[in-house]
């Protein structure tokens, strides 16, 4: 079987119907410079057929004192709006339907709502069955644990629009509670993090079928490995019911170990190519790629507490997200650019990981942007200074600009050297002024010295300019 990379791997591919409505990166691009949108309370995602949907909710929303965004469906807004919206507001609603199911425009924006730990609500047109079949593996996994409410039963739509509020004022009063700095999250990996703020934004609401089915299957088949205890009386984890007091094993008995007792989950939630592709993931994630599983590894990734199924969450948790951030900067996606330019409020490694891989984009304005985004998270280290360092080579001028101003911001000592050669060398005055920037940014013996003498020799040229020959 195939095993995907984290880079290519999708859970679903964009929809074809929909994909003439897309907007390029350009237009997207000046689109954001010339939208501006209100704060809200709530955003609701939905496809122009859910519109008598999206606005009874607003409407009854609108009536509890909260103010709500849904002045455009997903799929006919103007390109750049819907981000824009999303990072601005509290709450995000998902009208689940057929059709927005399969909208690559709602797709995108509920990746971007996960990725940005926004809290998420969905209100589902119809029944269970119906919806759950036209999810893709990706949006049935992001989904699987948030609160749904189903308006399948004409009978009871009072109730269900007082229950999809109730869940919507309980998140709003959680997301509150999640408002401390985003960089105490910095040396917590980022899908911990997010486990800690999904668990908060839980809520008693009726969850997915397939969240539903997995727990009970779990009860059943899964039972006695996950109550097994050790001798103090301490659930075991999945390294001590597998492996016990061993220090490593082979990957392929980790593995053969993971597809044992996790199976009825696996085979409920993902087809054979994208099992391969988690257990990629977990090698490389966890294990960094070797061909020995350690405790030690395992350990550091799964954490110390002893409540049930950890592992899984853990690992699970890990795929969405991975899922979410491939699905955001995606070349097709409909968010992309607005994503760059905000995930720097957001200094997670996945985050910081995935500005690292736009500085390779092919599209230089994505890469002039990764660069500055990357300044603005203030975390430094050697991988971010080397890659920051290596687009002073682009051949794209606003990217070599704004990796002067991105070094200069982030004063990295080691990078002088190349800032002067470029500010002395360059053919574009804006990156020779960018280059003298983040040199005197920067600072130290070292730059100013650069600067000293550049500046004498400028002085000088200036003066043998201006002297008359006879």
């Amino acid at each position: 079987t195939k095993v995907h990379s984290s880079a290519s791997f999708r859970m679903g591919q964009k929809h074809s119907h929909d994909s003439h409505h897309h907007h390029g990166q350009e237009g997207e691009a000046q689109a954001i410079v010339d939208v501006s949108v209100e704060p809200s309370d709530v955003m609701i995602c939905f496809v122009a057929s859910d519109h008598e949907m999206a606005k009874r909710v607003a409407d009854k929303l609108d009536t509890r004192g909260l103010s709500v965004w849904n002045e455009h469906s997903a799929d006919k807004a103007p390109p750049g709006i819907t981000g824009k919206a999303l990072m601005q507001t509290k709450v995000f609603a998902f009208i689940v339907s057929e059709e927005s199911a399969c909208s690559s425009f709602c797709e995108d924006i509920v990746s971007f709502a996960y990725i940005s730990n926004k809290p998420i609500v969905a209100a589902a047109v119809s029944d269970e069955g119906t919806i759950q079949a036209f999810l893709n593996a990706g949006l049935r996994l992001t989904l699987a644990e948030l609160p749904w409410v189903y308006f399948d039963d004409a009978s009871r739509k009072k109730q269900k629009m007082d229950d999809l509020i109730k869940n919507v004022n309980d998140l709003l009063e959680k997301a509150g509670q999640t408002e401390s700095d985003d960089r105490a999250e910095i040396g917590r990996s980022s899908f911990q993090s997010t486990i800690r703020k999904r668990d908060l934004f839980a809520t008693k609401a009726q969850k997915s079928s397939i969240a539903m089915e997995t727990s009970t299957i779990l009860e059943a088949s899964e039972k006695g490995k996950e109550q097994a205890v050790d001798d103090a009386g301490k659930l075991m984890t999945f390294w001590e019911r597998s492996f016990g007091d061993a220090a490593d094993v082979p990957w392929f008995k980790f593995q053969q170990a993971f597809l044992n007792e996790y199976q009825s989950r696996l085979q409920r939630l993902l087809s054979d190519d994208n099992t391969q592709w988690l257990l990629h993931l977990l090698r490389n994630e966890i294990f960094d790629g070797d061909d020995e599983a350690t405790r030690e590894k395992f350990m550091a990734f799964r954490g110390k507490s002893r409540e049930k199924h950890v592992f899984w969450k853990r690992a699970s948790q890990m795929a969405i997200e991975k899922y979410n951030m491939h699905q955001v900067f995606d070349m097709d996606s409909s968010v992309r650019l607005t994503a760059v330019e905000n995930l720097s409020k957001f200094s997670s490694p996945a985050v910081i990981d995935a500005l690292l891989k736009l500085l390779d984009d092919v599209d230089p304005n994505i890469r002039a942007v990764a660069a500055i985004s990357l300044a603005r998270t203030e975390v430094t280290n050697a991988k971010i200074s080397e890659k920051l360092i290596r687009s002073l080579k682009d051949p794209d001028r606003l990217v070599r600009e704004s990796g002067c101003l991105a070094l200069g911001h982030l004063k990295v000592e080691k990078a002088v050297s190349h800032i002067v050669a470029l500010w002395r060398n360059d053919a574009i005055s804006h990156v020779r002024g960018a280059a003298e920037v983040a040199l005197t940014n920067i600072g130290g013996a070292e730059a100013e010295k650069a600067i000293h003498m550049t500046k004498v020799l400028s002085d000088e040229m200036k003066v043998l300019g201006k002297a008359r020959t006879f």
